[in-house]
């Protein structure tokens, strides 16, 4: 049977098929996976598990393994079904061990991931010029540019604390980022690289998150451990605010869509993106500064 890792990060386990038409599961589950079928290989009798997964990717819920009475040993999940012989489940549990890191798409030549410092891990250039940010930063001047995209004329300062970044864009189709007494400029022609390379540079700095939990046994211990500091942050930066309860556990639940080791790669981007817009737009504007930093130090790998 083939392995692969998908273009939304899952994985796809099947034989003689092509598309979706295959057993998915979460990058993070092979190794739960390939314990079940060690088992099942180990196991001579009549056998049968179910794995419940803890993602719906694919369509269904679980997996289901089963060795009957002859040895017949079937692989059952997402509207699919294998007939395997010991060997290749073997082999199939040897291969999910084994799996390469997850790779997203490159930054754009636009934007690049740096080693971070202070919180800046990717850099804004073109034309000789160019300005660091911080992955919050990112996720909003990625959305300001998509507002602007479809006006005539645009202007937004974006002021999270001391420091100021202004996105706009001029009746004759050029665009502007100005911070740190630089200005990058973009034409009509680059703009729409520029969107993407901000994607998948937040991307890139999320999935070198996700690998430092590895995927053993452990790793959804480390995840955890992960949730319970940003709760813990969140709780003291909320303080006294009556409706600090509420916050915290929707920054803790956004989180464990952003870390999860289930979630689809692509999609962490996206969670991320919508969270640093909902607190952008929707807080109290005391709390943007302190929960920026926060963002910057639990979703950035510290070098």
């Amino acid at each position: 049977m083939y392995v692969k890792i998908r273009t939304d990060g899952s994985l796809g386990i099947g034989r003689g098929t092509e598309g979706s038409a295959e057993i998915t599961m979460g990058y993070g589950e092979a190794h739960m996976v390939a314990a079940a079928l060690d088992k099942l290989a180990q196991t001579a009798r009549s056998y049968r598990q179910e794995y419940l997964k803890t993602t719906s990717v694919g369509g269904g819920n679980k997996i289901t393994f089963d060795r009957a009475d002859d040895g017949t040993i079937t692989i059952s999940g997402d509207r699919q079904s294998y007939i395997c012989t010991e060997a290749e489940i073997r082999q199939l549990a040897e291969r999910l061990k084994h799996l390469p890191p997850v790779e997203v798409a490159p930054p754009s030549d636009y934007v690049k991931k740096i080693a971070p410092t202070d919180g800046m891990c990717l850099v804004v250039t073109n034309g000789g010029n160019s300005i660091k940010i911080r992955l919050p930063e990112a996720a909003i001047i990625k959305t300001s540019i998509r507002s602007s995209i479809d006006s005539r004329f645009f202007d937004e300062i974006i002021a999270i604390g001391q420091r100021k970044l202004t996105v706009s864009r001029s009746s004759d189709l050029k665009w502007q980022l100005t911070g740190d007494e630089t200005t990058v400029r973009f034409t009509a022609y680059e703009i729409e690289a520029l969107v993407a390379g901000l994607h998948n540079g937040i991307l890139d700095v999320l999935m070198d998150v996700v690998k430092s939990f590895g995927a053993d046994d452990v790793s959804d211990i480390r995840v955890k451990s992960q949730l319970k500091r940003i709760e813990q942050d969140a709780i003291e930066i909320f303080g006294e605010d009556k409706g600090a309860k509420g916050l915290v556990k929707d920054i803790t639940k956004r989180a464990k869509k952003i870390i999860g080791i289930e979630e689809h790669a692509d999609e962490r981007a996206n969670k991320f993106i919508e969270m640093c817009n909902y607190v952008y737009s929707n807080m109290n504007t005391n709390y943007i500064e302190p929960l920026f930093d926060l963002f910057s130090k639990v979703y950035v790998v510290q070098k």
